[in-house]
């Protein structure tokens, strides 16, 4: 498996993982203040990682930009 297929396998991982993150907040999941803090922590997570792969793919495919 090359560099950019593992990316993009991480990076529908990720975006699995949010939209469940996602769905699990907006079904009314939470049931404490806790719960809450810490799945907004692991969705925050989350986005990060996905911005952070998706600006190094962008940076592996066009290294002049």
């Amino acid at each position: 498996m090359d560099a950019v297929a593992l990316a993009s396998y991480i990076f529908s991982k990720l975006k699995k993982l949010e939209e469940g993150h996602v769905e699990f907040l907006t079904g009314g999941n939470i049931k404490t203040m806790e719960d809450y803090k810490f799945v907004m922590g692991e969705l925050s997570m989350l986005r990060t990682l996905r911005a952070e792969l998706k600006e190094a793919l962008q940076f592996e495919g066009d290294p002049d930009e």
